[in-house]
């Protein structure tokens, strides 16, 4: 039980802070550097439950971005390179639950990104081992 809720925490807490930057990508995209920087500051500044200081460096960081011209949407491809990265420096037997957590085959998934995270819950059963 605990191995699945530390699992269930790193990986929220792992698609809160990647998935932050992606937030501000499309929109900023669209609008002017400065006005999306202005709306997503005043997102930070106005949602409830969220990191205040992380977010307001996410706008930050994507308004440079922007301005830069480097601001981009990843392919889907990309996508599933970085859910396997986030599991690739665990052990060996956490790596497949993180795989299986990662897909969202048969994972809850509950927030968003705007809330300030998203929590993915998946039931790993494990089958006890018969002793002699």
């Amino acid at each position: 039980m605990r191995h699945a809720l530390q699992m269930s925490l790193r990986a929220s807490l792992l698609a809160a802070g990647l998935g932050c930057a992606f937030l501000f990508a499309p929109a900023a995209q669209a609008a002017g550097p400065q006005t999306q920087y202005q709306r997503d500051v005043e997102h930070c500044n106005t949602t409830p439950g969220i990191d205040k200081k992380a977010c307001l460096r996410e706008a930050g960081a994507a308004a440079q971005a922007a301005r830069q011209d480097s601001l981009t949407t990843p392919s889907t491809q990309a996508e599933d390179q970085n859910r396997t990265r986030r599991c690739d420096g665990l052990p060996a037997g956490q790596r497949e639950d993180c795989m299986k957590l990662m897909d969202q085959g048969d994972t809850r998934v509950q927030g968003s990104v705007q809330s300030g995270g998203i929590l993915r819950e998946t039931t790993i059963t494990i089958p006890a081992t018969t002793g002699s």
